[in-house]
C-alpha cells in the first residue's frame, strides 16, 4: 500500500551523535516532515513533553538517560504515552535489549550502522516506519475495546467477575460450559479468555488445547480453586498465558487481565516488526529470515519470562495475602470459640456452684451479654400452676414490658413459639415482633428455651443494639447453655419441694415445742410478727425480712431436744437445769441447717440469746457482731416472754414489759432496734388481738380452761 509521506509532522531525534542527527535531519526534512533534536535522554523527553511530537527516534545509548529509560518515561505519562516511538541500534547491541525495547513500547527499530553507511533499504525502512506510525495514529481514533471471553459455569462468580471487568471497558462474553466457551472461543474475535478448570462436560484443559491449537495468539488465563495450584501449573505447560486463584482477591482479576492483554499487545508488535522486515527484505533473504526468527523468538522468550516473574510475584503476593486471611479468620473463629467456651464454663460451674435459681441466671445473663454484645436481658421460668412465665433475673428492661411478659399464660408472640416448639428465634428487627414492641427504640432479640427432658421450662430473651448473624455452632452453644439452664430449673424446684417439706416437718416440730407448755402455745408465731414489723420499720430489704421471719418461728426449734422435766419446770432452774436450756439455741442452728436454710436463717437463730454487752449465748459476741436479725428477735423474743404467763410467775403488763426492756438498753438490747420496736408494739398488738377474736368467734366453744391456755 503507498503510505503518504511526511506532510509538515514532527519527529524528534535523540541523539549524541551528531553527525547521524544531522544525517537524519536531512533525510526526514527532505520527505516533508519537520523536524527536532535532542542530545541526551533528558533533554529528549521535556522536549517530547512540550513540544508534543507525531514521532520519536531515539538511539539506545544516550548520556544522562539511555533509551530504554526515555522509552519508559514517555510510555508511562499520559501526556506523551500515544506518541510512536522507533529505536535506534548500534552493532553492539544485542537482540535481547531489542526486546526489551518493544517490551517497554517502543514501536520498532532500525539499524544506527547502516543508516550511517546511507544504505538505500535502512532509509527507506526507517521513513516507511514513520510514515506508517505516523498514518496509524491518525486511523486509530476510534479505539476497539478488547473483547474478554468469561467461562465459568457459577453464576455468582461469574456475577463478580462481571462487576469488576466492566469498569475497565472490556467488550464481555459469558460462556457457562467448557462446549459453549470453545464454540464461542472459535466463532468469534476474541482477545482472552478467563477459563475455570472444572466445567460441566468438556472441562476447561480440554478447552484449553484445542483453543491453542486453533487461535495461539489467544491469551488463555485458567482458573482454579484455593489448593489446587498444581493443576494450574499443569494448565500452563499446555500453554496457558497465566493463572488465577479462587477465592479471587481484591483487584482481580482486572490486574491480571490489563498484565496479559498489554502482553498480548506487545507480542503482536513483535510479529508485526518481523513482517514488515520480511516485507523490505535484500536479495539475501534468508540470512534476514534467520535473523527475524532471532529477533522474535528471542523478544517473546524474555517478554515471557518477564511475565511469568510478574505473574509468579502476583501469584506469591495473593498466596500471601490469602493465607494471611487464612490465618485472622483462624484466629478470630479459635477467639470466637475460646469465648463460648469460657461462657459454657461460667455457666456450668454456677449451675454445680449454688442451687440459687436467680444467681445461676444473673450470671448466665452476664456471660451472653459479654458473647453477643447483648445491653439488656432476662430469665423467665415456666409456673407450672399458672402456665405463666415467672421473671427469675433480669437487666436493664422496662417493670411494665416484664409484667406484660409475665401477664398471659403461655405467653404471647415469639414467647409463645419458642415455649411450644423449643426452637430458638433470631429476631433483626424486634421492632416487627408485636409482644416485643414494648421495649421501644430500635434493635434485635434472640429468644431461646431452657429445656429438661420432655419439656421447656423457662425461656432466655437476650436484646442487642444490631442484629446478630448466628450460625450453626452458635444456636448449639445456645441450645446446650438452655439445656443445662433447664436442669438447673429442675433441681432447683426439687431442692425447693424439698426444703418446703423439711421447713414444713420443722415448724410443725416447732409447732409441737410450743404445744408441751400451754403458757407458750404462739409464742413463735408472735415472735415472728413482732420481729416483721421491727425489721420493715427499720426499712430492711424484703429478702431480709423474709429470712427474719422464718427464724422466728423456727428460733427454738431446739428446745425438742430440751428434757420436759427442764422445760416444764415450775420453778427457777438450777445451774445444770439452765446450762441444759441453754443448748437449745446451738440446737436450733443445727437443725434448720440440716434443712440447708440459707445463713441469713441459721445464724439469726443461733445468736437470738447473746447480749449487746457481749455476755450472751452460746459464742458471747458482742455489739455488731451479733446478726441484725438475732438482735431483732432477742427483742421480740423477750418481751413475748415478759408479758406472757409461766407457772413460776405471772407475766408483765405492756408498760412493765417495755420499763425492763428499756432499762437493758445498751447492756442486752441494741438501743436502735428497742426504738423501732416502741414504734410499732400497739399497732402490732392491736393486730394480733383482732386475729385472735376472729380465730375464737369462728372455732367451736371452748371451756373456761381452754380459752385461758389460748389467751
Amino acid at each position: 500500500m503507498d503510505i503518504p509521506r511526511g506532510s509538515g509532522q514532527k519527529v524528534l531525534i535523540v541523539d549524541d551523535d551528531q553527525n547521524h542527527v544531522q544525517l537524519l535531519k536531512k533525510r526526514l526534512e527532505a520527505n516533508g516532515y519537520q523536524t527536532i533534536t535532542a542530545s541526551d535522554g533528558v533533554e529528549g523527553l521535556n522536549l517530547a513533553i512540550h513540544q508534543r511530537p507525531d514521532l520519536v527516534i531515539t538511539d539506545v545509548l544516550l548520556p544522562r538517560m539511555n533509551g530504554f529509560k526515555l522509552v519508559e518515561n514517555l510510555k508511562s505519562n499520559p501526556e506523551t504515552n500515544s506518541i510512536p516511538v522507533i529505536m535506534m541500534s548500534a552493532v553492539y547491541v544485542t537482540d535481547e535489549d531489542m526486546a526489551r525495547g518493544f517490551e517497554l513500547g517502543a514501536e520498532t527499530y532500525v539499524s544506527k550502522a547502516d543508516l550511517a553507511l546511507r544504505k538505500p533499504l535502512q532509509e527507506e525502512m526507517l521513513l516507511e516506519a514513520a510514515a506508517q506510525l505516523m498514518q496509524r495514529e491518525k486511523t486509530e481514533g476510534v479505539f476497539i475495546p478488547p473483547r474478554v471471553l468469561i467461562v465459568d459455569d457459577d453464576p455468582e462468580a461469574t456475577r463478580l467477575i462481571t462487576k469488576r471487568l466492566q469498569p475497565e471497558g472490556y467488550q464481555l462474553d459469558i460462556a457457562h460450559t467448557g462446549e459453549e466457551g470453545l464454540e464461542k472461543a472459535l466463532s468469534t474475535t476474541v482477545d482472552l479468555v478467563l477459563l475455570d478448570i472444572k466445567l460441566p462436560g468438556m472441562d476447561g484443559l480440554d478447552v484449553l488445547t484445542r483453543i491453542k491449537s486453533r487461535h495461539p495468539e489467544v491469551g488463555v488465563i485458567m482458573m482454579t480453586a484455593y489448593g489446587s495450584e498444581k493443576i494450574a501449573v499443569g494448565a500452563l505447560k499446555r500453554g496457558a498465558d497465566d493463572y488465577l486463584i479462587k477465592p479471587l482477591d481484591e483487584g482481580e482479576p482486572a490486574s491480571t487481565v490489563r498484565l496479559n492483554l498489554e502482553k498480548l499487545r506487545r507480542r503482536r508488535e513483535v510479529e508485526n516488526a518481523a513482517v514488515k522486515l520480511r516485507q523490505t527484505a535484500s536479495p539475501d533473504m534468508e540470512e534476514k529470515e534467520r535473523l527475524i526468527q532471532e529477533l522474535r523468538q528471542s523478544s517473546i522468550a524474555l517478554m515471557d519470562q518477564y511475565n511469568r516473574l510478574l505473574s509468579a510475584e502476583e501469584q506469591n503476593r495473593a498466596y500471601a495475602e490469602r493465607l494471611e486471611q487464612m490465618v485472622d479468620e483462624r484466629t478470630e473463629d479459635l477467639r470466637r470459640r475460646s469465648q463460648e467456651l469460657a461462657a459454657m464454663h461460667s455457666v456450668l460451674t454456677a449451675a454445680t456452684r449454688s442451687l440459687d435459681l436467680p444467681e445461676v441466671m444473673m450470671i448466665t445473663l452476664g456471660e451472653l451479654d459479654q458473647l453477643m454484645g447483648g445491653r439488656a436481658a432476662a430469665a423467665f421460668v415456666v409456673d407450672r400452676n399458672t402456665g405463666r412465665l415467672r421473671l427469675v433475673a433480669q437487666h436493664d428492661l422496662p417493670e411494665e414490658f416484664l409484667r406484660q411478659v409475665s401477664k398471659t399464660p403461655g405467653g404471647d408472640g415469639v414467647f409463645a413459639r419458642v415455649l411450644t416448639s423449643g426452637v430458638g428465634e433470631n429476631l433483626p428487627d424486634m421492632d416487627e415482633e408485636p409482644s416485643l414492641r414494648g421495649l421501644g427504640g430500635v434493635g434485635a432479640a434472640v429468644v431461646f428455651a431452657m429445656r429438661s427432658p420432655g419439656e421447656t421450662v423457662g425461656l432466655i430473651l437476650e436484646i442487642c443494639d444490631v442484629p446478630r448473624d448466628i450460625d450453626e455452632s452458635g444456636w448449639k452453644l445456645l441450645d446446650a447453655i438452655g439445656e443445662e439452664l433447664g436442669v438447673v430449673v429442675e433441681n432447683a424446684r426439687l431442692y425447693e419441694n424439698l426444703r418446703q417439706a423439711y421447713l414444713s416437718t420443722i415448724r410443725s416440730l416447732a409447732e409441737a415445742v410450743d404445744a408441751k407448755d400451754s403458757y407458750t402455745r404462739g409464742h413463735s408465731d408472735k415472735v415472728s410478727v413482732y420481729a416483721v414489723a421491727i425489721a420493715r420499720e427499720m426499712g430492711l430489704d424484703e429478702k431480709v425480712v423474709s429470712a427474719i421471719r422464718d427464724a422466728g418461728y423456727l428460733h427454738d426449734i431446739g428446745k425438742i431436744g430440751t428434757p420436759d422435766a427442764v422445760l416444764l419446770k415450775r420453778g427457777y432452774l438450777d445451774e445444770q437445769e439452765m446450762h441444759q436450756m441453754q443448748m437449745h439455741p446451738a440446737d436450733s442452728c443445727k437443725i434448720v441447717t440440716k434443712a440447708q436454710l440459707p445463713p441469713e436463717i441459721t445464724q439469726t437463730i443461733r445468736h437470738h440469746h447473746e447480749r449487746f454487752d457481749g455476755t450472751g449465748y452460746p459464742d458471747g459476741l458482742k455489739g455488731e457482731a451479733i446478726p441484725l436479725g438475732s438482735r431483732i428477735l432477742a427483742v421480740a423474743d423477750a418481751y413475748d416472754a415478759m408479758t406472757s404467763d409461766r407457772p413460776y410467775r405471772d407475766g408483765l403488763s405492756a408498760d412493765g414489759a417495755i420499763g425492763e426492756i428499756t432499762r437493758c438498753i445498751a447492756s442486752q438490747f441494741d438501743p436502735q432496734i428497742v426504738e423501732a420496736f416502741l414504734k410499732i408494739r400497739e399497732g402490732v398488738e392491736a393486730r394480733l388481738l383482732q386475729e385472735a377474736s376472729v380465730t375464737i368467734a369462728t372455732e367451736a366453744p371452748m371451756s373456761a380452761t381452754e380459752l385461758d391456755q389460748k389467751d
